[in-house]
């Protein structure tokens, strides 16, 4: 890799590529506030947006093929082994300030380090981008993709799942990251990210110890452990991306790998809203250990564990979801749901445990629609020990309301309550239930149920 001299070697480079980008980096310029680019790949004066920022465009130098080699003047051999270079354009400095035959990650690694303090924008051009492992953004910076924007991963080497379905078969392919986000005001934005067939040990999108991050119309393809993910954030949006067939999780407060430092860490005020997540072994939508947020407006199909799950969570709102196709996977006792709020001995950390945030509490589930799961609604204290009744009454989710949800074709229960206390079950329709409305009374207390209808 190297930063461009403006030598002959790079003078070089760019006209090759040059007739075939003018009419994209032309429109993004414009769009973007770069300006348009002359035949010297100049920004030209006066084209630009006042006040438009720092801002860096990402590109690949098609069809260059480059021997495998990495197409600089230091010839190390690194290539990415595909003949792409990729390319970064600094609108500050008008022309391509950065250049590797390497890996996607390297061009993007350098336009989030040259982002300033003050912040600045990085926008991905519709080109498929092969990354070599993850790039990492820092303070006030956004990355935008477009369409046509595509992330691909590489395959590090091979695990053993600890709980693969029927149809996996151990090793399972493992992998990195392609973006992490560690640092506050930050915003990831329409990118396809594809995992390549990885399944282990990796996200499309791993946000830590961030204030204020904003993840939205992406789509992730083919793999990942985790799809989406965040941890010790606080002032988390994740809107109206697609999630498709993610190995554990789509939408997640946890981490890959599990057990990691960052996994099952705290976060609050996140508002999941207006998702798309199909095709998991475990949960869709997992915002465990997470208080004060908002899971609005999403669909949810096909996982093996309850579709929505707070594990725990407290005062929050789980309202106008689609749940739906949930087929068991290693079910806990009392099963699998649409929807659930637990206390779960295994999803506590040490400084959690035994505090009242590993009790599920304050919640509201309300206006949401589940089909075909076979338990619709579930409430329910699950210790590590499971012959430790005592904990159902000890660590029972607490000061709940289930109201005006539709339940159909829950083939054990409608709504469930395994553990409880304070809590309100009422407005609710349930229709071709196995048990409509299912509380277990020794280890529920202060239930209020009313105009329930069930048929």
């Amino acid at each position: 890799m190297q930063t461009d001299t403006n030598g002959a070697g790079t003078a070089s480079r760019q006209s090759d590529w040059q007739a075939s980008r003018r009419s994209v980096l032309s429109s993004i310029g414009a769009a973007a506030g770069i300006g348009l680019f002359s035949g010297s790949e100049q920004a030209q004066a006066g084209a630009g947006l006042p006040g438009a920022g720092a801002l860096f465009f990402v590109t690949t130098g098609a069809g260059q093929s480059n021997g495998g080699g990495n197409g600089n003047a230091n010839g190390n051999g690194n290539g990415n082994g595909n003949g792409t270079e990729y390319l970064v354009l600094d609108s500050g400095r008008g022309k391509v300030a950065f250049t590797t035959g390497g890996t996607a990650d390297e061009a993007f690694q350098y336009a989030f380090d040259n982002v300033p303090d003050s912040g600045g924008a990085v926008i991905a051009s519709a080109d498929t981008f092969h990354f070599g492992g993850p790039a990492t953004m820092g303070d006030n910076t956004a990355l935008t993709g477009q369409q046509g924007t595509r992330f691909v991963a590489t395959q590090t080497g091979t695990d053993e799942d600890p709980a693969p379905s029927e149809s996996q078969s151990n090793p399972l392919a493992t992998g990195h990251d392609l973006i992490r986000v560690r640092g506050n005001n930050t915003a990831v934005t329409d990118i396809e990210f594809d995992a390549n067939g990885t399944q282990l040990s990796n996200q499309a999108i791993q946000a830590d110890q961030c204030d204020s991050v904003y993840i939205a119309r992406n789509r992730t393809v083919n793999g990942f452990q985790m799809a989406l993910s965040f941890t010790r954030c606080t002032g988390v949006t994740v809107a109206h991306n697609e999630v498709l067939n993610p190995n554990w999780y789509g939408i997640t407060s946890r981490a890959a790998p599990t057990g990691s430092d960052r996994d099952l860490r705290q976060s609050s005020d996140v508002v999941i809203a207006g998702n798309r997540v199909v095709g998991v072994k475990f949960n869709n939508i997992a915002p465990y250990n997470v208080s004060n947020f908002a899971v609005i407006g999403n669909v949810a199909v096909d996982g093996g564990h309850s579709l929505i799950a707070c594990s725990p969570a407290q005062r929050g709102t789980i309202v106008g979801n689609v749940c739906r196709d949930l087929t068991e996977f290693a079910p806990d006792p009392g099963g699998e749901a649409g929807i659930e709020i637990e206390y779960k001995e295994t999803h506590l950390r040490d400084e959690v445990a035994g505090t009242p945030e590993a009790r599920s509490s304050d919640i509201t589930i309300s206006g949401n629609q589940v089909d075909s799961c076979p338990v619709g609604i579930l409430a329910r204290t699950v210790p590590a020990d499971a012959d430790n009744t005592e904990a159902r009454t000890e660590k029972r989710p607490y000061s709940f309301t289930i109201t005006g949800n539709t339940v159909t074709d829950a083939s054990a229960a409608g709504i469930r309550l395994r553990s409880g206390d304070a809590g309100v079950v009422a407005t609710n329709t349930v229709r071709n239930a196995g048990t409509a409305i299912d509380i277990d009374t020794e280890y529920t207390a202060g239930i209020e149920q009313g105009l329930n209808v069930t048929r």
